[in-house]
């Protein structure tokens, strides 16, 4: 794994009436750079891109945000947490920084945002660059829904998750138990310090739609290069090869020994892969 990582400060969106937190990479190389946008899963924050952003500067303009409730974007439970929403977070992205066409690597549940930004706006998405995508869930049952309106069910959730805990939460989505410490823990946590997280969560419950179904993904016109980790206990890498059969353009690599948490694991491979998906072959390789 690659240890270095750059730290530059957030800016920020306004959508919706809650302020995104994001962050824009740029090197000082000349020349007008493609577009790269990262987005992130659930329970996670772009703070989980760190190892990957640093290898592509020299090729793409990165950008990175937290959708809400997650990292340092607002918590504000009468935010309505839907896919659509979140895509349109990545538009307004691009416009606020006059990107008319760009690329989107989505992991987990970032995934499904990036295939429904890319159903939704077609024209303004170039190739996509899905990590373990969240694929063909439904939207959660009616009782769930029922019980998340519950004022008892926030404090259920926090008790739940608390009781599960970063450290085995992580063991779930990684191969290698040993690449878990400190900075990593610490990094996924964060966020939940924030008490209103879990109202918020138990409103994404009812909010988010279920994923996108195979008459849309077929829709699809992005390029797709879609990851999966062998070893994968969160999203089996059976959904992979199903997912790739219902897209038009698309290509699965399964990696060996490797997870859920792809951009951990095995983010310099993973750059390898992306710069020779959307770069020239020339450019790719220097």
């Amino acid at each position: 794994m690659n240890g270095s990582h750059i730290h530059v400060k957030d800016e920020w969106l306004k959508h919706n009436g809650v302020n995104i937190a994001y962050q824009r990479y740029t090197s000082p190389s000349s020349g007008k750079k493609p577009a790269l946008v990262f987005v992130h899963g659930f329970l996670s924050s772009k703070f989980c891109y760190r190892f990957m952003i640093p290898e592509l500067l020299e090729h793409f303009d990165v950008f990175s945000f937290d959708f809400p409730p997650f990292g340092n974007s607002d918590k504000n439970w009468s935010y309505k947490f839907s896919y659509s929403n979140f895509a349109h977070i990545i538009i307004e992205l691009m416009d606020q920084h006059h990107i008319q066409k760009a690329s989107i690597a989505g992991h987990s549940m970032g995934g499904q945002v990036a295939l429904t930004c890319s159903h939704l706006f077609p024209e303004r998405i170039d190739k996509l660059i899905l990590m373990a995508p969240s694929t063909y869930m439904k939207k959660l049952g009616f009782w769930l829904q029922h019980a998340s309106r519950l004022p008892v069910f926030p404090f259920l959730l926090k008790r739940r998750l608390y009781k599960k805990g970063v450290y085995h939460s992580l063991l779930d989505c990684v191969h290698d138990p040993h690449m878990i410490n400190k900075e990593m823990i610490q990094g996924y946590m964060k966020p939940f310090f924030k008490e209103e997280i879990f109202r918020c969560l138990s409103k994404m419950i009812r909010d988010r739609e279920g994923d996108l179904a195979s008459q849309h993904l077929r829709e699809i016109e992005a390029s797709c290069l879609v990851f999966w980790g062998k070893e994968d206990k969160v999203l089996p890498v059976s959904l992979g090869h199903r997912l790739v059969k219902d897209l038009p353009s698309a290509e699965l690599e399964v990696f060996e020994q490797s997870g859920h948490l792809l951009p951990e694991e095995v983010p310099s491979v993973l750059n390898e892969k992306i710069k020779q998906f959307c770069l020239p072959p020339k450019q790719a390789t220097s």
